[in-house]
């Protein structure tokens, strides 16, 4: 019993030590290790759960926040170093059609740790019922086919288009509209068009998705009775010059469109009509020339009723050779003399053949300079001098020549 009342009577003692201890413990744990609170250094991704599949947010969400933490030095570094530790999510679940506005839940994966602040604080949902529904296409053509031609009912993979998304957008939409361009067509029209939903002011409502997104459109045109397109056929006359080759002959157009008030005297034509004919004696370069075409009587084409003809001209390219050119030398200094091994060349030149049938040897002159060049032995390639430059040297035999300069004895 003694002992019992000594224990009683020391355990104020007792207590007041440990709640000494307990304090100093603390204290020199603070010192160590200080609670602080920060500024997360980076924005954190937040996750939106819960979406009802038949709802959708139509505004626009912070995809990140920012939060204050208060915790420990040592807490905060491992928080910093580890970005998984911290989670932030946006819980939708329950929520119906409307306007909502929500908390962001901060979830932090270790501890001690406190989230002081979170920026944003609140989010501002707007959720709305996704809806599906029919609508018909509405086709649009452009522009007006070549004279002539007229358009027959167009052709379209599909005559409806389904389009979902938010009901709020779904309900501004008053049609769907598709445009092809037949501008000048005269032949049946293929395009792959994309299908665009306006609302009544005719402004497009995006947003939503459409399937399909394209439609293929095919917009046959035909020929009107009394009309018919033929080819351009040209007639010439006379040879060109010597030594010259046609490289291309063509008009444009390459077709014409006819037409007569009889449309069997329309269908009697061969499938061309040709042009009245040029004249091509001794030609020599290139020609381009309008001209008129030979109609038949009765018959008339639909704009001009002349073309425009090219003619393209060449000279033939050929190749000729001279042997045993004598080499010629200038710029000898005063008081030297040479020698030059071999004193002849032979020459391959190649060029327009007219050119080369006129070419005067007389006129083609193999040079060697030496002009600034003392005594002494060189190898010296001849320059060969052409009047016409669109005569080109393709070999001299030999390529280079032995030149030994000396000085007068």
């Amino acid at each position: 019993m003694k002992h019992i009342r000594k224990i009683i009577r020391s355990l104020p003692t007792l207590l007041t030590a440990l709640i000494f201890a307990v304090v100093v413990w603390i204290f020199a744990v603070t010192q160590a290790d200080p609670t602080e609170t920060r500024t997360y250094p980076r924005s954190i991704p937040m996750e939106i759960i819960g979406l009802d599949p038949s709802l959708t947010i139509i505004n626009e969400v912070p995809q990140q926040v920012n939060v204050a933490i208060r915790a420990p030095s040592s807490i905060h570094t491992q928080l910093e170093n580890d970005i998984n530790l911290i989670d932030v999510i946006l819980d939708l679940s329950g929520y119906e059609a409307g306007v909502h506005t929500l908390a962001p839940q901060v979830n932090l994966g270790i501890s001690p740790a406190e989230v002081i602040r979170v920026n944003p604080s609140s989010i501002f949902i707007k959720l709305d019922a996704i809806i599906t529904e029919n609508f018909p296409i509405e086709l649009r053509v452009i522009g007006n086919p070549t004279i002539g031609f007229e358009v027959q009912s167009p052709e379209l993979s599909s005559e409806s288009v389904l389009i979902s998304g938010p009901q709020s957008l779904i309900d501004t939409i008053d049609h769907v509209a598709a445009e092809v361009n037949i501008a000048d067509a005269s032949e049946d029209v293929h395009r792959m068009i994309e299908l665009i939903p306006y609302d009544a002011d005719e402004v497009p409502v995006t947003g939503v998705n459409l399937s399909p997104s394209a439609i293929q459109v095919t917009v046959p045109v035909n020929q009107r009775g009394g009309f018919r397109t033929v080819v351009v056929k040209i007639v010439t006359s006379g040879q060109i010059a010597p030594g010259y080759r046609l490289t291309n002959i063509f008009a444009l157009p390459p077709t014409v469109t006819i037409f007569s008030a009889d449309p069997n005297l329309v269908e009697t034509i061969p499938g061309f009509v040709e042009t009245t004919p040029i004249n091509l004696n001794m030609a020599s370069e290139d020609i381009e020339i309008r001209v008129a075409l030979n109609l038949p009587e009765g018959i008339n084409v639909v704009g001009s009723q002349n073309v425009s003809v090219q003619i393209g001209i060449d000279p033939i390219q050929s190749s000729i050779s001279f042997t045993n050119v004598p080499i010629q030398i200038e710029g000898l200094g005063e008081g030297l003399q040479v020698e030059i091994s071999p004193e002849n060349v032979d020459i391959f030149l190649s060029g327009p053949l007219p050119l080369l049938d006129e070419l005067d040897l007389t006129k083609i002159l193999v040079l060697i300079d030496l002009s600034d060049r003392g005594p002494g032995t060189y190898q010296l390639v001849p320059e060969i001098l052409l009047e016409n430059n669109q005569i080109s040297v393709d070999v001299i035999l030999p390529s280079s020549i032995e030149v030994t300069i000396s000085e007068v004895n």
